[in-house]
């Protein structure tokens, strides 16, 4: 206990394989994790690991008690994919070599890991490529295995890290591109839920569908954008008082057609003739030119 009450931080393992006909055997190595990718440090601790496999979701548990560590997996076989540290439960960020990240891309898509492993993949490794550690082209490789996610603390936590990863793109020829993978992350994820609340929705749905249409709007999405345009001239016009735009529509609606609408949006906020949140016609001005 006392490497991890008598010292701050906590470790990054780095997971590699080696597979024979028979066997699958996890190599381990640990460093401390720093924010700034820093790999000077010597610090250790004792780490207890859990692993879990393809072909054995019963927890295989091991104490990583040096610097480097091997685990022979029981059940597993070769070509496997393999989740380190099932359900999140371990202090530590998790890089995983090239190969074994792959294997779990389909696990991922095909939702064969729960949804706390699904978060975790994607955090670690967004955390990973911030740091240094890892490179950015595996992290929206992983992204892109998302599509079929439903789970809206998942999708929030994916959101969330590709809206950090647009302010260092917006200003590169790659940004269309990178706008286009959100776009085919989310639109189909939209498609399904639905514009309208429905009667079924529970807390999380109302949420989910709200963010869906902010980042598509902000993504450029054509069907999105005149979707709300049309939500709007009927708002403004008063043909559909009772349909109440949410915040993110307004938000879409200003990046799509900038300034002069959005000022239109103001002078309703002024009014008190939206029923959206009051400080609406001021949450938008940090995305003024």
């Amino acid at each position: 206990m006392s490497t991890w009450t008598g010292q701050v931080g906590y470790p990054m393992l780095t997971v590699d394989v080696v597979e024979t006909s028979d066997s699958v055997t996890l190599h381990i190595k640990q460093q401390k994790f720093c924010a700034n990718g820093d790999n000077s440090s010597e610090q250790q601790w004792l780490v207890p690991v859990t692993v879990v496999s393809q072909s054995r979701d019963t927890p295989q548990c091991y104490l990583l008690d040096g610097r480097e560590g091997k685990i022979v997996l029981e059940g597993a076989r070769p070509g496997d994919w393999v989740k380190v540290n099932p359900k999140q439960i371990g202090l530590f960020r998790v890089k995983y070599s090239d190969d074994l990240l792959k294997r779990l891309l389909p696990a991922v898509k095909n939702q064969a890991l729960d949804s706390a492993d699904r978060l975790g993949i994607q955090q670690d490794l967004f955390a990973l490529a911030k740091a240094g550690y890892s490179n950015t082209a595996n992290l929206l490789t992983l992204m892109g295995s998302y599509e079929t996610e439903r789970n809206y603390v998942v999708l929030s936590s994916i959101n969330t890290n590709l809206s950090d990863l647009a302010g260092l793109f917006n200003h590169l020829p790659c940004y269309e591109q990178f706008k286009a993978m959100r776009r085919k992350i989310f639109s189909k994820i939209l498609s399904e839920v639905g514009w309208e609340n429905k009667e079924t929705d529970g807390h999380t749905d109302a949420l989910l569908r709200s963010m869906l249409i902010g980042t598509l709007g902000h993504s450029g999405d054509t069907e999105v954008i005149e979707k709300c345009q049309e939500m709007f001239k009927q708002h403004i016009s008063g043909e559909n008082r009772s349909q109440q735009i949410s915040e993110v529509q307004y938000t879409a609606l200003y990046v799509a057609v900038g300034v002069t609408v959005y000022t239109r949006i103001y002078l309703q906020y002024s009014k008190k003739q939206i029923s959206t949140k009051r400080e609406i016609g001021y949450r938008g001005t940090w995305l003024r030119p």
